[in-house]
């Protein structure tokens, strides 16, 4: 039964006159019941078999199908059933009447409720399958990369140890990009709040040696797991063989928004040891080349330069 009243009231019309005919059917169909009755039953409640008239005509007509319906039948009862002929109609006439609108209108109110219930209750259903379904698409998506994390870094590892620490740290930086995002509802992300939140440990190591600031700029979610792992890896290399390895250097993050709807993100050191060009191209080198998604037409520059390394990319951001 439930299925049933949940498939008609969403086939409810929308149209004033197909309301109106609804109506105007199931008072019709009360009227010619009553009557019927009153062959064996002369005295009796006069809108009796209008009730189930009101609650069909508003389950399948909506709200305006049930007001018309309880006024229609309100007139028919009084023409039909309740001493027509006397005037002034008795009291008990407008008893039967007040009575009538009364709890008619209750039920027309109801089935209104009813199905307003019914439709935010199938919103919801809709709005739960559609998150589980991204859901699911977001723990495949990380899954995958995991997968591409730990299979790239065991290739490149020297020993298990690396391995195991190359591992967990870009680990912890996806986690970082993911609780982010979690706390944003999977909407965008400033992308000063990911540079904060992803850069934490190496600020905290580099005794404020790390500055990093510019336009507001809000990254679509798909691009918040990228940029994390490239600032992870650009601050992973940085610690261990670029400017945060001496006391002196320095890093420099800067973003800025630049024309048609594009963004540019740069990354650069100074006063730290002499760089040169690696000579074995690792899974963090190929994440600074090609870890930003394609969707977003990257442009993306590095340079090994004397002073310190410089990496830049530009992204759509619109």
């Amino acid at each position: 039964m439930e299925d049933l009243i949940r498939r008609r009231i969403a086939a409810q019309p929308k149209g004033l006159f197909a309301q109106s005919m609804i109506a105007l059917l199931c008072v019709a169909g009360g009227t010619l019941a009553r009557l019927v009755i009153a062959i064996w039953v002369p005295q009796g409640i006069p809108y009796i078999t209008h009730f189930p008239a009101l609650f069909i005509a508003a389950v399948l007509g909506g709200l305006p199908a049930g007001i018309i319906c309880l006024l229609a039948a309100t007139a028919s009862g009084m023409l039909f059933f309740i001493e027509p002929m006397a005037l002034p109609p008795p009291t008990s006439a407008w008893t039967s009447m007040a009575a009538f609108l009364a709890s008619g209108g209750a039920i027309v109110w109801l089935c209104d409720l009813l199905a307003k219930s019914l439709r935010d209750l199938d919103t919801a259903n809709g709005q739960e399958r559609l998150l589980v379904m991204e859901l699911q698409h977001r723990v495949k998506n990380t899954l995958a990369i995991v997968q591409a994390i730990s299979a790239q870094t065991l290739r490149t590892a020297p020993d298990l140890a690396a391995f195991r620490a190359a591992f967990t740290d870009r680990l912890i930086a996806l986690s970082r990009a993911h609780n982010l995002l979690s706390e944003s509802g999977w909407a965008e992300v400033t992308l000063d709040a990911l540079a904060e939140r992803v850069l934490e440990p190496f600020v905290a190591s580099g005794g404020g040696r790390v500055q990093a600031g510019g336009d507001d700029l809000r990254l679509p979610s798909e691009l918040v797991v990228d940029i994390a792992l490239c600032l992870h890896e650009l601050g992973s290399n940085a610690t261990k063989h670029g400017a945060l390895s001496t006391p002196s250097g320095k890093v420099t993050v800067n973003w800025r928004r630049v024309p048609n709807g594009r963004a540019e993100l740069v990354w650069f050191e100074t006063g730290g040891p002499t760089v040169e060009p690696p000579t074995q191209t690792g899974f963090g080198s190929r994440i600074l080349e090609r870890g930003l998604t394609r969707g977003a037409h990257p442009d993306v520059t590095t340079e090994y330069r004397p002073q310190g390394l410089y990496w830049r990319a530009e992204f759509d951001a619109p």
